[in-house]
């Protein structure tokens, strides 16, 4: 009897540490990040965020974001380009280097998450420009793709115990995910515990000419979908990170009232939808992106109030700038585009 109970025990102990492996995706409060381009603003933010992400141009900067978080906010750290294969158009699995950037650094301890930004829509792109194999995959449905994620991501949870991976798709991407295989979900790395998608612009219609244009609603049903269907088939414990767009770029936002529209129409689903737990922003300070200069809302006042508003509302940071940010009034909000959202993640609300 004593041999049986030792083997349950064994068993038990498995099934407890393979839970484990996964981020902890049951927070006391709602997630509220910053995507930062130097580490400098790491200081600027702190206050009213818990998190901030970054997109490392090369290992080494891992460790000087990791060393600068003395008030041990959410590391979210974008591998993506740090493992993508330009040449062959796909994913690599050597995370060597990002592994000696994490332990290189003098801080320890704090919570990561591992980013993987439009990895499907890069993929996509590299067949756009005649990688072959990328071309391939995509109509295997990405199936190396998700394998070499899958791994990237095993490797790096079982190096860092509890951290964990965000998969954020282009808007794009699901777009024509859906034109193709109407009737099925889009797909998303499944072994992912936080997934989202980007559209900056309008709320009720965002996207381009060349791809339509949909209500940020509809992006959202779509990744709701595939989430709770894959965590049907293997819960880990899945929730939504949202994206808003705060920055300058008159193509896409006219005016920082469309800003302020985004940031408070997501806020509200935040609010209102306890799976959907992250709130990640779009950008902090300024980025050169096909050679423009974009502007983040570190530079526009404005915006900076409604940021500082809504940490304020979802009780994040503990030292704000006094700037008599404005004062939400949600239920306001609610009324303005509750029509739109009535349909939100077909009434599925944990």
């Amino acid at each position: 009897m004593k041999k049986y109970a030792g083997v349950i025990v064994g068993l038990l102990l498995l099934v407890a540490n393979g839970h484990a492996s996964y981020f902890n995706t049951e927070r006391p409060q709602k997630i509220m990040g910053l995507l930062l381009t130097e580490v400098g603003q790491i200081d600027e933010i702190w206050g009213f965020s818990n998190a901030f992400v970054f997109i490392p141009k090369n290992s080494s900067e891992i460790t000087d974001y990791l060393n600068a978080n003395q008030y041990g906010l959410l590391n979210v750290i974008s591998i993506d380009k740090l493992l993508f294969d330009r040449e062959r158009g796909m994913y690599h699995t050597d995370t060597r280097a990002i592994m000696s950037a994490i332990h290189s650094a003098s801080r320890q301890g704090e919570e990561m998450l591992f980013m993987m930004d439009e990895p499907m829509w890069t993929v996509r792109n590299a067949c756009m420009v005649g990688k072959k194999v990328a071309c391939d995959d995509i109509e295997n449905g990405y199936t190396e793709t998700l394998a070499t994620l899958r791994t990237i991501g095993q490797q790096l949870r079982q190096e860092f115990p509890g951290s964990g991976v965000m998969h954020i798709e282009a808007w794009a991407e699901l777009v024509l995910q859906k034109k193709k295989h109407p009737d099925a979900n889009v797909i998303m790395l499944d072994d992912a515990e936080y997934l989202g998608f980007d559209c900056y612009g309008k709320f009720d219609r965002c996207g381009s000419d060349e791809y339509g244009y949909y209500s940020q609603v509809e992006f959202g049903i779509e990744v709701w979908s595939t989430l709770h269907a894959l965590e049907a088939d293997n819960p880990i414990g899945r929730k939504m990170f949202l994206i808003p767009g705060a920055f300058a770029n008159e193509r896409i936002f006219k005016s920082t009232d469309e800003i302020k529209d985004q940031l408070l129409a997501f806020a509200q689903i935040l609010e209102q939808y306890d799976q959907v737990t992250g709130f990640g922003i779009f950008l902090w300070g300024d980025m050169l992106e096909n050679n423009q200069v974009v502007q983040g809302a570190r530079g526009l006042q404005d915006v900076v109030d409604y940021i500082v508003a809504i940490a304020d509302y979802f009780k994040i940071g503990s030292s704000r700038p006094q700037n008599d940010a404005v004062n939400l009034d949600f239920r306001e909000i609610w009324g303005q585009i509750k029509e739109t959202l009535s349909g939100l993640f077909v009434s599925q609300k944990s």
